[in-house]
């Protein structure tokens, strides 16, 4: 493989700085959670957010998005496996945020809805991500479509390179 130039060498130390930068606030739940914490009034909330990871909060989502949602199809709009959608919707159940229920007609399967605690958080959770789609939309603004098209298809590959085989 030839040698990168300098200045290529210097944007890919940028470019996975920046990325740490990502995954470290992305990991820290701790912010999210404070953000939700100031808007929550219940105190049963307040004592079971800390005990809610971000996966659960986004199944939570999705259930709250979908009601009378299938765990196969939880898994499928997640991208999460479905032992994992079981031991998540495990606990949100064992919280009170969410209930089970098998249809008369089908047995096998289980559909989930929120309970009006999970609804509560769902839509904390949800007012959430709206706040940073806003500051993403204008951090985005300042950017022409076809740098943003660049940004787009570099993250792309980016994603797919990390799936098939890891680069760090």
């Amino acid at each position: 493989m030839a040698e990168m130039s300098d200045d290529l060498l210097r944007l890919k130390k940028r470019i996975e700085k920046s990325m740490y930068r990502i995954f470290v606030s992305e990991a820290d739940e701790d912010q999210d959670r404070l953000w939700m914490l100031e808007r929550i009034s219940d105190d049963r909330l307040k004592k079971l957010l800390p005990r809610l990871s971000v996966s659960s909060m986004h199944v939570l989502d999705a259930i709250h998005a979908h009601d009378g949602i299938k765990g196969i199809d939880i898994a499928r709009e997640l991208g999460i496996t479905k032992g994992a959608v079981s031991k998540i919707t495990r606990n949100l159940l064992d919280h009170g945020l969410i209930r089970k229920e098998q249809r008369p007609n089908n047995l096998k399967e289980i559909y989930f809805s929120v309970t009006p605690l999970g609804a509560e958080v769902a839509e904390v959770h949800q007012a959430f991500h709206r706040e940073q789609d806003q500051k993403a939309t204008k951090l985005m603004a300042g950017f022409d479509a076809a740098s943003l098209e660049i940004v787009a298809d570099f993250l792309e590959k980016l994603a797919d390179l990390r799936q098939s085989d890891s680069i760090y």
